[in-house]
């Protein structure tokens, strides 16, 4: 069973979205906060799998209390929810250990693609966040740093199989192959790693392989 925090300054979401997922054999909601104190109090006293967590919540720094939340409890799957476009939070939150980004307009497919996804340590991305605010080279900030931290300590170990297969030229599908997983989840790991890294494209990550010594 996978225990569910929803945080959200709305109720009535939070109802929704409760109601949407509570009959949902393998989901137990088993909690709900308004704010940030409500998401530590909570979790201080409730067993939590993963936390739906909205990005824009009153009295509440988001990156500070998912950096908070990813240092009291390391397990613990963190799932944004916004209504936000671009990648500026997204990058910022990435540094933590995020395991969703989603839009609130999703549908429920998509809320338990990107639930069951978190609980097998995956990451779901809403496609929407790569469909705009991407191609202004201004919102591709690196979310690291090579001068700071190693590409192993960047990269998780799946990004960094999946960046050897890009610069040896593989396809998507032929990752997927290899590595048995959807073409999908290449594509959000493709994707994960160029927003990192803070370059544009597939030819953007081989140039950055090569000027950073990681190609053998």
């Amino acid at each position: 069973m996978i225990k569910i925090l929803i945080a959200d300054d709305h109720q009535l979401f939070i109802d929704g979205l409760s109601s949407l997922l509570k009959n949902e054999p393998e989901i137990e909601i088993s909690g709900q906060a308004l704010n940030g104190a409500d998401v530590l109090s909570v979790l201080a006293s409730k067993s939590i799998d993963i936390i739906l967590l909205d990005i824009n919540m009153p009295d509440t720094d988001i990156v500070a209390l998912v950096k908070e939340i990813r240092e009291k409890y390391p397990n613990l799957k963190v799932i944004i929810l916004t209504m936000y476009h671009g990648t500026r939070y997204y990058t910022k939150l990435l540094k933590y250990g995020i395991h969703g980004y989603l839009y609130k307009s999703e549908g429920k497919e998509v809320f338990l693609t990107a639930i069951k996804m978190a609980s097998q340590g995956e990451m779901y991305i809403s496609k929407e966040l790569f469909s705009s605010g991407t191609k202004n080279s201004k919102d591709l900030l690196p979310a690291y740093s090579l001068k700071s931290s190693s590409i192993d300590n960047i990269l998780t170990k799946r990004e960094l199989e999946i960046l050897k297969l890009i610069v040896q030229e593989c396809s998507n599908n032929t990752i997927a192959e290899k590595l048995f997983i959807s073409t999908g989840t290449v594509d959000t790991h493709r994707k994960n790693i160029i927003l990192k890294l803070g370059v544009k494209n597939t030819v953007g990550l081989i140039k950055y392989c090569i000027q950073n010594n990681l190609i053998d």
